[in-house]
């Protein structure tokens, strides 16, 4: 097996400075080279391009008290007369409460009797802290195929809710519930669901607002098969020689990375082409929705971007063999950059007191003008993924190469169900 080295290449100030946000950003004062040598990793294979998103969405839009310190709770039921299978299940939670670590949460079908816990008291840690998360709300989707576990998260970080509008959220989100709801796969979706919220503590108080099922359905129970993990992958990679520049368009991000994405590959493509072959829709996986002179922030049908699939599908056009990928599995991101190949993430990224930020955010479900449903947030963002350490991430954001905490990367990366577009001949 051959050996590979990288050099990774910045341009930095003498005595550079953290960002407010505590990341890194390099300005052009003077140039170094890292090289990173490794042994490539075994050949990994990558799950199928992800197509249109064809979740079907069932809620419940009763607001409902969460009975202080009683374990017995509240139940919410979503009733769903629908004849056919279940081949993914994710779970929204809108929850107002004021100390989250209180909170225990279940889902249960009734119909089949089986019964997941999704969330248990998150932020508590036995010994040294068994009061759990102190923060307040959950707005957050839970989901097997993302990154981070919800039993972990007790968030401070700002989160984006509108235009210069922000929040602290102690979950907010996509994230990994404590137990899978792979257990539902194949089981029928028709009948009686019911989550069950209780508080386990004295003092603090909240509702449910609202709860939902996304889920992918067929006509007969399948199995969809988990793609292992990539192993053998290095400590850490850093590609060099991408650049790029700020985006010309005040919403055109995507197409800027693509360019940039495509230029890295060798293929020159100009930004206002780009943008004009992209096709409009209220729908994000089929096209731009809104105007792309308008203001960020917003969520479909006003002015906000456009998703992986078309970008990917706009690329194969120039002979680029890019492919769309919701979710793609944090290992398989590495996989990518550990081969040479940069990635386009779909990101939330927001401007806050003047600084800019990789946040967390509130993802919800939007059902477009043709029928299907998606997933979107505010402050939708794309940058390039250049390189990784253990515990930090780097990427390309217009003409700078920055330095973010890896776990603030995958909050902010699994707000949109880990989406991507990454070369895949």
């Amino acid at each position: 097996m051959i050996s590979t080295t990288f050099f990774y290449s910045v341009a930095a100030q003498s005595n550079p400075e953290p960002n407010t946000d505590g990341s890194q950003s390099f300005e052009t004062d003077f140039s170094f080279s890292l090289p990173i040598v490794f042994r490539p990793p075994d050949p990994t294979p990558i799950p199928p391009p992800a197509g249109i998103y064809t979740k079907t969405i069932f809620c419940s839009n009763t607001a409902q008290g969460i009975p202080n310190n009683n374990q017995g709770g509240v139940m919410s039921t979503i009733n769903i007369d629908d004849p056919r299978f279940i081949a993914d299940l994710d779970v929204r939670l809108d929850i107002d409460h004021s100390w989250v670590g209180d909170l225990f949460i279940t889902l249960r079908h009734e119909e089949s009797g089986q019964m997941i816990e999704i969330i248990n008291r998150p932020g508590s840690s036995p010994g040294i802290n068994d009061q759990g998360c102190k923060l307040d709300n959950i707005k957050a989707i839970l989901d097997d195929d993302v990154s981070l576990p919800v039993e972990n998260e007790c968030s401070s970080y700002p989160v984006a809710i509108g235009v210069n509008d922000y929040i602290e959220t102690a979950i907010a989100g996509s994230y990994i519930p404590d137990q899978p709801l792979t257990m539902f796969d194949s089981d029928f979706i028709a009948g009686n669901w019911t989550l069950t919220v209780s508080d386990l503590s004295p003092f603090d108080s909240g509702r449910i607002n609202q709860w939902c099922l996304g889920v992918e359905l067929t006509d007969s129970p399948v199995v969809i098969p988990t793609q292992p993990p990539p192993s053998g992958l290095p400590r850490q990679v850093l590609i060099s020689g991408v650049n790029g520049q700020g985006q010309t368009l005040p919403l055109d991000c995507e197409s800027r990375s693509a360019v940039d994405w495509a230029n890295f590959f060798g293929v020159k493509i100009n930004e206002y082409e780009f943008f004009d072959g992209l096709p409009p829709s209220e729908n994000p996986d089929r096209g731009f929705v809104g105007n792309v002179r308008g203001t960020w922030g917003q969520i479909p049908p006003f002015a906000y971007g456009v998703h992986a699939e078309p970008i990917a599908k706009r690329l194969r056009k120039y002979g680029l063999p890019a492919a769309a990928h919701r979710p793609l599995t944090w290992n398989h991101l590495k996989a990518e950059i550990a081969g040479g190949k940069p990635v386009i993430v779909w990101i939330l990224g927001s401007r806050y007191s003047g600084y800019d930020y990789v946040v967390n955010g509130i993802p919800v479900y939007y059902q477009s003008n043709d029928g299907y449903h998606t997933t979107v947030a505010r402050y939708e963002h794309t940058v390039i993924l250049t390189g990784y350490t253990q515990d930090s991430v780097y990427y390309l954001n217009g003409g700078t190469i920055y330095q973010k905490d890896l776990k603030q990367f995958l909050e902010s990366w699994s707000a949109l169900g880990n989406m991507a577009v990454i070369w895949q001949p």
